[in-house]
């Protein structure tokens, strides 16, 4: 049915504004029209507008609105002759005519009315001319529009406030989506009966994007179609958005890679889109809008399905055309601006209003002890290696506050060898807040840096505590390890004359953090691999040519791998970690299946956990994929799974031949562990690094395959296990660097904390 509107005459339309709740009197001539409504009226109430409902009758249903009044009752009497009028056994009609003209109460709120509707004829033609007459700039509806319209109005105004309710909350824990899918879904089926009401519809895009996205980033797919089906819907009636419409696109195209599917559109034309926006909203001096928009193009551009978990990435392959966009817009170029003086306790503003005031002066100027390094110290190293806190000695001390990043396990060894030293005195910073994890960028995190950079105060808090801004500040030294949400904040707050080091090991020089990572801040950089730092110097370009970057492989001493290897060793693969993608362990099965076409004693051992529920398609086909492959009965019998371990060094005494069969990869500790506990490294040359010689730039380049067959011929020639001895002995020679304490725990030591004695590699 076609939704047409009654006005009064010599009025202009005007906007209906549906993030403010409205009055609206709705009229009736009897109960039963009031019943028919009930559900619409209860969800107009509950949406948040003021109800006044007027009806002839005597019960109604239970629950509606209180603002309700009989039609005929007078509330300043009695009037006599006029109460004897309406009680008199009149027709409905002459009842109605009286009550128009005489009921104080329609004549009290019908001039505050915002919206009038008539549920049912006989009040329309009783009721129309006196009520218009009372409220000549409210609109006006029939019975006809009454059912579609009220429902409407409710679903509109429950999809608005409860999106800006639940933006406000972001990035959250724990809220339903429920709230406006329940009307975004009932506007939905609205609109496939009939037009929606353009007056109705402020347009609520904007907060069904800011939902969608924040949807999407907790893996709730459905959701996010379901907020971009009414977004769609928002088009078709009231016409293109080009802001929106390029949003949605983009996040559209964010679940077409999950999920496996054909991109609406190149990802560089859809971020180059996106960008342009919020470079608009930014010229409008509107940063969260910008850094919504920019959060959505970031987190395509660094898609980990486009990157991580692939056998190849433009990241590598074309880095100046993939980030063009970024570069060229001015998000882009204020994340990489220099000189943005360092924050101090404003950078603890949240959006609870937390007092900062007077924190300035309890907060230690660089160099000066720091006293609350204890509170926030790791207590498995400070447990460990007996680092309690200051001592006498500690003003001689150099303090060093190291930031464990996203991926924190991979950081134990460096911790525990500063905590050791007797030089310093470690603080250790974890950042456990909703802003630092994972490594997808939220929209606060972008607007802070963005304030950062244009130099302003904070308006967005990041769940930081006094103690780790006091740390970092406090410190002669700080480390990140990975250039994660954690090092960008860092960089913002780290005063002049601090140093700051970050280690980059291969993810995070894929994905989006460090991007927002102040690297005019940054003094030295620390790569795992040669390949990352090849990678990262090509992603960043100018923005690090100022920096000391060094190449130094994760620690691996072997004597954390003291035990001998067991007989069955000779004849057993080993793979650890397999349970990812990224891991490809259909490759290892290949090899074994190689392997055993000749002999039938080979063995392939899977450390590690088995694969998770997945959210992206690809991933769950994969794993079915190993699944299946791995039960054929040729090989069902040949694999053992270990499951979950913290006993590694005790399941690679039953492992030969290490193998990584990786398509991407930074420092494979796995494998270097494996290698010092005394297996043969068979590493397949990583496909995403592949043009950066990855792999054959860390290992010796005879353990490098690219095949399957390859990897079953190198395996083969050293079947014997004195030749697998005799060549696992030449290969740690080889990388006798990563394999000793001077060439990776001492030099990390050297650089953290001897910068100018290190040398730039």
């Amino acid at each position: 049915m076609k939704i047409t509107r009654r006005r009064t005459t010599k009025k202009s339309p005007r906007r209906i504004r549906t993030d403010a709740p409205r009055t609206w009197l709705l009229l009736a001539s009897s109960t039963r029209s009031v019943t028919a409504l009930a559900e619409e009226i209860r969800g107009l109430a509950s949406a948040g507008h003021v109800v006044r409902l007027g009806y002839r009758g005597r019960r109604l249903p239970p629950g509606l609105p209180s603002g309700r009044h009989r039609l005929g009752t007078l509330r300043f009497g009695p009037l006599r002759p006029v109460t004897a009028a309406v009680t008199a056994p009149l027709t409905l009609a002459q009842k109605l005519d009286l009550a128009a003209r005489h009921d104080r109460w329609l004549n009290e709120v019908a001039p505050v009315a915002d919206e009038v509707v008539f549920l049912d004829q006989p009040a329309a033609d009783h009721l129309g001319e006196r009520v218009r007459a009372l409220a000549p700039h409210a609109q006006t509806w029939g019975p006809e529009l009454a059912p579609r319209l009220l429902a409407e109005e409710a679903a509109w105004r429950s999809l608005s406030v409860g999106a800006r309710e639940l933006d406000a909350r972001l990035p959250g824990h724990r809220i339903t989506l429920s709230r406006v899918l329940a009307p975004a879904e009932q506007l939905y089926e609205l609109a496939e009966s009939g037009p929606l009401r353009q007056d109705l519809a402020r347009d609520v895009r904007p907060e069904l994007r800011r939902l969608a996205r924040w949807a999407l980033r907790r893996g709730g797919f459905d959701k996010v179609d379901s907020l971009l089906a009414i977004a769609d819907l928002l088009r078709d009636r009231f016409g293109p958005d080009p802001r929106e419409d390029s949003a949605v696109a983009a996040l559209r195209a964010h679940v077409a890679l999950v999920r496996d599917e054909e991109l609406p559109a190149p990802v560089v034309d859809l971020v180059r889109a996106v960008l342009a926006h919020a470079d608009a909203a930014l010229d409008a001096d509107d940063l969260k809008e910008a850094s919504e928009l920019g959060a959505i193009a970031l987190g395509l551009q660094f898609h980990q399905q486009l990157h991580t978990s692939t056998e190849h990435t433009p990241l590598v392959e074309q880095p100046d055309i993939f980030l063009a966009p970024l570069r060229e817009s001015r998000v882009g170029q204020l994340l990489a601006s220099a000189g943005a003086r360092p924050l101090g306790p404003e950078s603890l503003v949240d959006e609870e209003g937390e007092d900062t005031a007077g924190l300035e002066a309890e907060l230690p100027p660089p160099g000066a002890p720091v006293v609350a390094s204890q509170e926030i110290a790791s207590q498995e190293v400070s447990s460990e290696k007996g680092v309690g806190g200051p001592d006498e000695g500690s003003a001689r001390r150099l303090r060093v506050s190291m930031l464990p990043g996203v991926y924190a396990h991979h950081a134990v060894p460096l911790l525990e060898a500063l905590a050791a030293h007797e030089e310093t005195e470690l603080t250790t910073v974890r950042l456990s807040g909703a802003p630092f994890r994972g490594m997808m960028i939220d929209a606060p995190l972008l607007q802070y840096r963005l304030e950062h950079a244009l130099g302003r105060v904070p308006t967005v808090g990041l769940q930081v505590a006094r103690e780790e801004l006091e740390a970092v500040r406090g410190a002669d030294v700080v480390v990140a390890d990975w250039a994660d949400k954690g090092a960008a904040w860092a960089s913002t707050v780290v005063p002049e004359g601090v140093r700051m080091v970050v280690r980059v090991h291969s993810v995070d020089a894929l994905s989006a953090p460090a991007q927002l990572v102040d690297w005019s801040r940054v003094d030295d950089v620390v790569f795992v691999a040669d390949h990352i730092r090849d990678l990262f110097l090509g992603i960043l370009g100018e923005r690090v040519q100022h920096v000391r970057t060094h190449v130094v492989t994760n620690i691996v001493p072997p004597e954390n791998f003291p035990d001998p290897l067991l007989p069955e060793a000779v004849r057993t693969l080993g793979v650890v970690g397999f349970g990812q993608v990224v891991k490809d362990p259909i490759f290892a099965l290949e090899v074994l299946e190689i392997l055993l076409q000749d002999d039938p004693s080979w063995r392939l051992r899977l450390i590690g956990a088995d694969f998770g529920e997945h959210h992206a398609t690809g991933a769950q086909h994969y794993a079915r994929a190993f699944r299946t492959r791995a039960l054929e009965a040729h090989l069902v019998d040949q694999v053992d799974y270990t499951g979950f371990t913290r006993r590694l060094a005790h399941q690679l005494r039953h492992v030969g031949f290490i193998l990584n069969t990786s398509r991407r990869e930074g420092c494979p500790i796995g494998t270097l562990e494996g290698t010092a506990a005394g297996a043969f490294p068979v590493v397949r040359d990583w496909p995403a690094f592949a043009t950066l010689d990855g792999a054959g730039r860390l290992f010796p380049r005879h353990c490098v395959v690219t095949t399957p067959h390859e990897a079953a011929d190198l395996i083969r020639s050293l079947a014997d296990d004195e030749d697998r001895r005799r060549a696992v002995a030449q290969v740690r020679e080889e990388m006798s660097e990563q394999f000793s304490d001077a060439g990776t725990r001492d030099r990390l030591l050297e650089i953290i904390l001897e910068p100018h004695g290190s040398t730039t590699s």
